[in-house]
């Protein structure tokens, strides 16, 4: 995968790619501390898995930048990274076009697994709060938004896919894929209207709040790669 970092925080840059790098070595990370650089790299061709641009860096204007590069580069994948995460803030930024909009409360751990799930899974992703129901605003305490869901009843993580139907499973396989519900409703051959039903199920029985965190939680489950 290759990345590039537009932030203009040298400390934030360098503790994020020297986490990142730690973790996911085969990664490789471009970085830049202004707008106007990022934005010469991708007009000279360079590729890109993802671009994470910094909100309020030089250049950037506001969402303007991340416009300015969907505008000219339909098919390039743009995150926000922030320290300003109020829920308009990003419901803005995902309207506009960026696949996430990551707040810098998150940990180098979770924002791995977002880029993660935008590159790998062609998921988008928005910050939840710990009830996974509200928008998480930047000023929360960062938690493992990944983690499985756990038994009351039990100090041990309980695997939340053993509570699934037959076909709620070959459902969530396909979610994990990336499929949408119209292509999962041709695939088991049934009404769309059907599929949500099973989304719906699935995500109250995962505990999760939608279709996206409920693939999040089956990748690291490993169920996914246990269906092909």
């Amino acid at each position: 995968m290759k990345l590039l970092l537009a932030d203009d925080h040298v400390l934030f840059r360098e503790a994020l790619i020297q986490f990142i790098v730690a973790l996911r070595p085969e990664w490789t990370i471009i970085a830049t501390s202004d707008f106007e650089s990022a934005y010469t790299l991708l007009n000279k061709d360079e590729k890109f898995d993802l671009v994470l641009l910094d909100l309020r860096m030089p250049g950037m204007q506001g969402l303007k930048g991340l416009e300015k590069i969907i505008n000219n580069h339909p098919d390039q994948y743009v995150s926000i990274l922030s320290g300003v995460a109020e829920e308009h803030h990003i419901k803005e930024a995902m309207k506009k076009g960026a696949r996430a909009y990551l707040p810098k409360t998150l940990s180098g751990k979770s924002v791995v697994k977002a880029i993660e799930l935008v590159v790998l899974s062609n998921q988008k992703f928005v910050p939840m709060d710990e009830t996974g129901i509200k928008l998480m605003p930047s000023y929360y305490d960062d938690f493992d938004m990944f983690s499985p869901a756990e038994d009351e009843n039990s100090d041990k993580a309980v695997n939340p896919i053993d509570s699934l139907t037959k076909r709620e499973k070959e459902v969530l396989s396909h979610l994990a894929a990336g499929l949408s519900n119209k292509d999962i409703a041709h695939k088991i051959d049934v009404q769309i209207a059907t599929v949500k039903l099973h989304v719906g199920g699935i995500c109250k029985k995962m505990k999760v709040a939608n279709r996206t965190q409920a693939a999040v939680m089956a990748h690291k489950l490993g169920f996914g790669s246990q269906q092909t």
